[in-house]
């Protein structure tokens, strides 16, 4: 037998079912089984590949990993077949309907345990499939290239855009009856840039999440994102990567909107190929170039006048088996993003930030005891964790419309030494209209400066005519850069 040829991911997703064990189960019963490949959609084809692999053996060995368990096994593979050509009876019952929706099924005739292999699984990645040796394919990067900003220091945090029916402000080239005031998202921010000074100085805009509402990415709406964020640029003179895009619940939708939900048909159905995505990828990919292939967990490096600043995107839209509609979760993907980014090579002073969408700490009352509630992040004590061992001194967030900064540091026990802060950040939404922000809430923008002694905060409201707001916060962060 030669070395494994193919390494699978999987993960338990669907609940009340292990999946090793209903395999396991199967195999015991019948000699074999049938391992469904949940290709997501934006991964590569390999069909044919595989199919001249086996057309050349009489059998391969497979590693099947789950990354989030370190749990590793050892396949023998005699046949692979198209979901048409698949029998559904050689399949555990919980995914038999859906086999059309595999990229394909493998059929095992073993399947023992092994030692997990980390950096194997660090190859795979956020991956479905991976090939082993000399058919190596690697994996999609964490670290995006770096941006320039030479001369600048400060960086535009927006949230809660809700571009369509929940947004607020006036649509670029939109016509307007008479008396009304509304003006431009960008007319808005430029307008309050000017008054402090600083419209020059913007180095980066870091949007975390919910750039449309309810998921719908239809070409109105789209192009009326598109069209602000074009306009924004221009006038604050940056490149399209130094825009950096944070997926939202909003964006990235895992459930169907006041719809009746079973958690085991979305797991084994489009969440488990990953199709919910599609649309804000394709999203990101017009709006800065970047791959709708490309993982949405990365850093991006931004060179600034006198320091860098290394910005970390998690997609805390990851799939976990539960029916709440508007919690966070992570996830490995996630973590190795982090992870990547405390590795970053420290060349000049560095300032490192981490934006994710979803809450890392209470902003407002959380809906823990109902079903369908509004939850905190359900891997925030990995990520804090995380965040404080990569050196992140400013975690951002938005998701529940309401501002606030906090302060997260871990004491040392057990002689461990004592952490540095995190400073955990929540804007309030930029974007939407004055009904869909909670009772007492201001539209509002954050403005981070970065300098030698720390780094200098504004949490400002954004008017919808463009006059001048009130000011929520303005104060310096205790954060002073990572030094060479």
């Amino acid at each position: 037998m030669d070395a494994p040829a193919i390494a699978l991911r999987f993960r338990d997703t669907t609940p009340g079912i292990d999946t090793i064990l209903e395999h396991r189960a199967m195999l015991k019963r019948t000699g074999v089984v049938g391992w469904g490949w949940w290709k997501k959609t934006f991964e590569p084809e390999q069909q044919q590949e595989i199919a001249r692999l086996l057309a050349e053996r009489t059998e391969i060995e497979i590693v099947i990993l789950d990354r989030s368990t370190e749990r590793a096994y050892l396949c023998r593979c005699v046949a692979f077949h198209s979901p048409s050509e698949a029998k559904a009876t050689r399949v555990p019952t919980y995914y038999r309907d859906h086999l059309d929706m595999t990229a394909g099924v493998f059929s095992l005739v073993s399947m023992d345990d092994v030692d997990f292999d980390r950096t194997l699984g660090d190859r795979v990645g956020d991956q479905t499939f991976l090939w082993i040796g000399s058919h190596a394919d690697p994996a999609p990067g964490h670290v995006a290239l770096a941006a320039e900003a030479p001369g600048r220091s400060c960086v535009l945090h927006l949230s809660d855009l809700h571009f369509g029916n929940d947004y607020g402000f006036r649509r670029q080239g939109e016509d307007v009856a008479l008396g009304d005031h509304r003006k431009t998202l960008t007319d808005c921010i430029v307008a309050d840039l000017d008054r402090l000074g600083l419209t020059d100085d913007i180095a980066a805009i870091i949007v975390t999440g919910d750039f449309m509402t309810q998921g719908k990415f239809d070409e109105e709406h789209k192009k009326a994102a598109l069209d602000e964020f074009d306009a924004l640029r221009g006038k604050l003179g940056l490149d399209r990567d130094q825009l950096i895009p944070v997926p939202g619940n909003h964006d990235v939708v895992r459930y169907p909107d006041k719809a009746k939900i079973d958690v085991r048909e979305n797991a084994v159905g489009k969440q488990t190929t990953y199709e919910h995505e599609t649309h804000f990828r394709l999203f990101v990919d017009q709006l800065i170039g970047r791959d709708w292939k490309a993982s949405l967990n990365y850093v991006r490096r931004i060179h600034l006048g006198n320091a860098d600043l290394d910005v970390c995107v998690v997609n805390s839209c990851t799939i976990a088996a539960t029916e709440w509609t508007e919690y966070g979760y992570v996830g490995r993907g996630g973590l190795d993003a982090i992870s990547d980014l405390g590795q970053q090579p420290i060349e000049r002073p560095t300032f490192r930030f981490l934006a994710l969408h979803h809450h890392l700490l209470p902003v407002a009352s959380v809906e823990a005891l109902k079903s369908r509630g509004v939850t905190l992040t359900l891997d925030a004590s990995d990520i804090l964790t995380a965040s404080q061992r990569a050196g992140v001194h400013v975690a951002l967030h938005g998701h529940q419309h309401k501002a606030k900064i906090a302060r997260y540091q871990s004491l040392g026990l057990n002689g461990e030494p004592t952490t540095e802060p995190v400073y955990v950040v929540a804007n309030g939404s930029a974007g939407a209209k004055n009904d869909r922000l909670p009772a007492g809430e201001l539209n509002t923008y954050c403005l981070f400066r970065l300098n030698a002694k720390g780094i200098d905060l504004w949490i400002r409201e954004l008017r919808l005519d463009a006059r001048a707001g009130a000011e929520i916060f303005n104060g310096t962060l205790s954060a002073p850069p990572i030094a060479v």
